[in-house]
């Protein structure tokens, strides 16, 4: 081991850490390039530290020859890097470019032999074992010389246009890349165009050890990829909306390529604001907006001022701020930026929204007086229903007492006409009911309804509600269960009566004729005292599965009620009055088999409803 081979495989190991410790950072931009660059780097010291070690002179021909992969791949990956990194990332076919190109002065180097472009001439520099070997240089050399040539003059430009625009924090990156590429190009002219060798070697794979110390202090002291150095020029142009950067005189000194599309002028740089045909009408705004910025003090900072532009005959409304540039943080002011917030699509949204807001408003008021005209309508409707019930119960009143009459007088004179009679009082009744839930549907939705407080005997009330039901379907039987029944009840007696007449007229309705209603009364206990649960049951037809949630919906009818009459109002009134007794009603039926109702009120008076309806909805 040598002195000129430790250094070549010192600068192969701090190479591939490098390039392992980069790979291992967060993504950063031209990452893959210059881990890539790294390990040509590498095989280039590697190549010339075996060039160093082996005696024959074949053995370090051929060596010399396996570097120019290196050799070739290391500048154009660098240059490759450094566009990446300060302007974007360059496409991933470029990069195959450059290998191939690679590759191909690779395997034209090693079948030098065959054309002697690289090497014309080899020899020793004197007749020592293992000395090194003066090569005299074709013309593919110079060519490939100058191809590498380029990429290093390109990198120079690169980093160079990045320094005066980077800030305090990344110029030190940018001074130590211009390092890292000055050592390695330095030595290599010297060697081309001169005498300049180290050991008696090319130094430019030397050089690769110092480049290596200046990435190692760059990465480890100065967070070199820690921090994304992205370009200014890269940053404005990634801004979808325009930017424009002014001096004191209103000249503009930088804009995006977003500013320049809308000031219809590309040079905008360099000429005043109010000279450019698509900003003109930004200038005047531009001096007399307020300043946004830390100057005028926390909380007191303006928002943007709303400006409207004439772009290519369309109008396009913006946001404008405008951000102060100071010297030294805070000094005199050498500039502003412009920034403008493209709102078109926002504004016209709003145009939008609030022309359907205020259609919104009219047809709420057109359905305002609509409902108003509805609800005088239904009122004069309900009044000339109540009308009507009241005007027909009169006369047949007076038909129901001469049918009473009649039969006083046939059951002595006209036995036979008897059961017609009792037809005609049944017929009545019906009739009467009828309109008794008529009149009750319609107080029941008068807001000023309030319950009466009865105290009523239940027992009585039962059976006179199960006699009259009797009467009004003869053949049938209903069976009373009073055991258990409370004596009394507080509550409002027509309604409770109601109640029950319409349970007991459902069950009736739909069960066959050959099979008994049950009404059983009984006393329950709960926590907050005892209720009364009254149950209708029956033998009929009961109620579809999907239909029992609405049973007690107004105007609602089982699907398998066929032609009986019905007008879908008793049920939902007897779930209402039960809410305004502060109880309820609920429903067990099986189809075909019957159906059970159960109304549940609370006995103590406390609990009966004192507002009204409650909120209890008709429907």
């Amino acid at each position: 081991m040598t002195l000129p081979s430790f250094l070549l495989l010192a600068a192969v190991m701090a190479t591939l850490w490098i390039a392992a410790r980069s790979w291992t950072l967060p993504a950063f931009p031209g990452r893959t390039d210059f881990v890539l660059m790294q390990l040509s780097a590498a095989w280039w010291s590697t190549a010339v530290a075996v060039e160093s070690m082996v005696p024959a002179p074949a053995d370090k021909l051929f060596w010399a020859e396996m570097a120019w992969m290196g050799i070739v791949c290391t500048p154009s990956l660098w240059a490759f890097f450094l566009w990446s990194y300060t302007r974007g990332e360059l496409p991933a076919r470029w990069r195959l470019v450059l290998v191939t190109i690679g590759l191909a002065t690779w395997a034209v180097a090693l079948t030098n032999d065959a054309h002697h472009l690289f090497y014309t001439a080899v020899r020793p520099i004197n007749s020592e074992p293992g000395a090194a070997l003066v090569y005299s240089h074709g013309l593919l050399f110079y060519a490939v010389t100058i191809y590498i040539y380029a990429f290093m003059v390109m990198s120079i430009v690169v980093t160079a246009s990045g320094i005066h625009r980077a800030t305090p924090a990344y110029r030190t990156h940018y001074l130590g890349f211009l390092v890292v590429m000055a050592v390695p190009w330095a030595a290599n002219a010297g060697y081309v165009f001169g005498t300049l060798t180290l050991f008696d070697l090319d130094p430019t794979a030397f050089s690769f050890l110092l480049m290596d110390g200046v990435f190692y202090w760059l990465i480890t002291r100065r967070r070199l990829f820690d921090l994304l150095p992205v370009a200014r020029d890269a940053l404005l142009d990634a801004v979808p909306d325009p930017v424009l950067v002014l001096d004191g005189d209103g000249t503009v000194v930088e804009a995006n390529p977003a500013a320049q599309a809308l000031a219809g002028a590309p040079a905008a740089i360099g000429r005043r604001l109010a000279d450019l045909p698509g900003l003109s009408a930004l200038s005047a705004t531009a001096d007399a907006m307020p300043i946004w910025g830390p100057a005028k003090g926390p909380g007191s900072l303006p928002g943007p001022v709303p400006l409207t532009l004439d772009c290519d005959g369309a109008l396009r409304s913006f946001e404008v701020t405008r951000v102060p540039l100071a010297v030294g943080g805070g000094g005199r002011e050498v500039g502003c930026l412009l920034m403008l917030r493209d709102v078109t699509h926002r504004r016209r949204a709003e145009a939008r929204l609030e022309d359907t807001v205020r259609r919104l408003d009219l047809a709420r008021l057109e359905a305002e007086e609509r409902l108003v005209a509805e609800q005088e309508a239904k009122r004069a409707l309900n009044g000339f229903l109540s009308m009507a019930a009241h005007e027909f119960k009169t006369p047949l009143a007076i038909i129901d007492g001469a049918a009473q009459l009649l039969l006083m007088d046939a059951e002595v004179k006209a036995p036979g006409m008897l059961p017609r009679l009792e037809k005609i009082r049944r017929a009545v009744r019906r009739q009467i009911n009828i309109l008794e839930t008529c009149l009750a549907d319609d107080r029941l939705n008068d807001p000023a309804f309030a319950l009466r407080r009865d105290r009523l005997a239940l027992p009585a009330l039962l059976r006179a509600a199960a006699s009259a039901q009797g009467d009004a379907a003869p053949g049938r039987r209903i069976e009373l269960d009073l055991d258990g029944c409370p004596h009394w009840v507080v509550g409002d007696g027509p309604m409770l009566e109601l109640c029950v007449h319409n349970l007991l007229n459902n069950a009736l309705k739909y069960s066959p004729s050959g099979t008994p209603v049950g009404l059983r009364a009984r006393e329950e206990a709960a926590a907050d005292g005892p209720w009364l649960a009254l149950s209708v049951a029956d033998q009929g037809i009961g109620i579809p599965d999907s239909e029992r949630n609405r049973v007690f919906d107004r105007f609602f009818r089982a699907s398998n009620t066929g032609t009986a009459a019905g007008s879908g109002v008793g049920l939902n009134m007897v779930r209402r009055i039960a809410a305004l007794h502060g109880g309820t009603v609920t429903v067990d039926s099986r189809l075909g088999e019957g159906s059970i109702f159960t109304l549940r009120i609370p006995l103590s008076q406390e609990t009966l409803c004192k507002d009204g309806m409650a909120e209890m909805p008709a429907e």
